[in-house]
């Protein structure tokens, strides 16, 4: 995430609406993925910006600035009238629950972390309102957090576009419980996010028998009985799990997992470098150097973080060993990823 201020010089944060300092409304323009500080109203404005450029675009908050979401992101498109965050969300939970509306400006505030990180890469990025299977995301409920809905049990995950989440994922305490259940003591909101969205990514981005095959050489033929699989690592655990194979215990049920695992940790990475560099903690130069430098340079970096976690009596930050055959896996990633960027796939509205 990079580092933003105010007009007035006040440093601010990807989230506020307003300066704090000097009371300037705060949005962030996803064309240049950077804040903008003035006097917004809701008929927009045409934006000049600082390298001189200008854009024929009227810029306008999102509908859903206002609560419960407080979403700050402007308008790309003069026939929408939400952000482009805003737009793939397709079934909220029920504001009539007092738990509800936190849970979901919770989740739409990590979607829209998710989103800078996609726009960064310049990734596809087409909903379901564009294109049959675009990118939509239902916040689901079910029993064990609403005994008013019909649903026994929100299955997670990602078919065709569509990305599921159990909007009580939110809370504190049912992601604390997911987290022991799942065995997963880093699972986050955010890492959820890019973990599914990595099942959609691969939907897009291996398209072609030779990417298929590289990908089969890494992480395994994905043709295998996915729902047999992961029933079977979910009944009898991951006995034959080689750590030095994979990213997470969970990456060795199946090879989609596998990839989607590797997908999310490879966002981690993006978005983590670039705050450090924001800080002054890292000198990198995203896309200047080449991988083996992006991957040292991370490596130094979560060292940093992890010893700056255990100053403050916590585990580490990032509690992972990337091996050669991870690192191998993440260099796939970074090589697709960078083919679409430099083609500029990116579709904003």
């Amino acid at each position: 995430m990079k580092r933003f201020f105010c007009r007035c010089g006040q440093e601010i944060f990807f989230n506020n609406l307003f300066c704090e300092s000097c009371g300037r409304d705060l949005a962030y323009d996803p064309l240049i993925q950077s804040m903008w500080s003035g006097e917004l109203s809701e008929q927009g404005f045409l934006p000049h910006y600082q390298d001189g450029s200008n854009t024929n675009v009227v810029l306008k908050p999102c509908d859903n600035r206002h609560y419960p979401i407080n979403c700050n992101w402007l308008v790309t498109d003069e026939a929408a009238c939400q952000c482009i965050s805003c737009q793939t969300t397709r079934t909220i939970p029920d504001m009539n629950v007092p738990k509800n509306p936190q849970r979901w400006r919770i989740l739409e505030r990590a979607k829209r972390h998710l989103f800078s990180t996609l726009l960064l890469l310049n990734l596809p990025i087409q909903n379901y309102r564009q294109v049959v299977n675009g990118l939509s995301f239902d916040f689901l409920e079910d029993k064990r957090t609403n005994p008013n809905v019909a649903l026994e049990h929100v299955l997670t995950g990602h078919s065709h576009g569509q990305i599921t989440l159990n909007a009580a994922e939110a809370d504190e305490g049912f992601l604390h419980t997911m987290k022991e259940e799942m065995g997963e003591p880093y699972r986050t909101v955010l890492g959820h996010f890019r973990h599914e969205i990595g099942h959609y990514y691969w939907d897009k981005l291996i398209n072609n028998q030779q990417r298929l095959e590289a990908f089969r050489e890494l992480f395994g033929d994905e043709r295998q009985d996915y729902d047999e699989a992961l029933k079977r690592y979910y009944e009898n655990g991951a006995p034959e799990f080689r750590s030095h194979q994979y990213i997470s215990m969970y990456a060795s049920s199946h090879p989609f997992e596998d990839w989607a695992e590797t997908w999310a940790h490879y966002m981690h990475i993006v978005d983590t470098l670039e705050t450090a560099v924001s800080y002054g903690l890292s000198v990198y130069k995203p896309k200047v150097n080449d991988f083996n430098s992006w991957y040292s340079e991370w490596a130094r970096v979560a060292q940093v973080m992890n010893a700056l976690s255990r100053s403050m009596g916590h585990d580490d930050a990032y509690p992972f060993v990337l091996t050669d055959i991870v690192k191998g896996k993440l260099k796939f990633i970074d090589k697709v990823v960078d083919s679409f960027s430099e083609q500029g796939a990116e579709v904003l509205n």
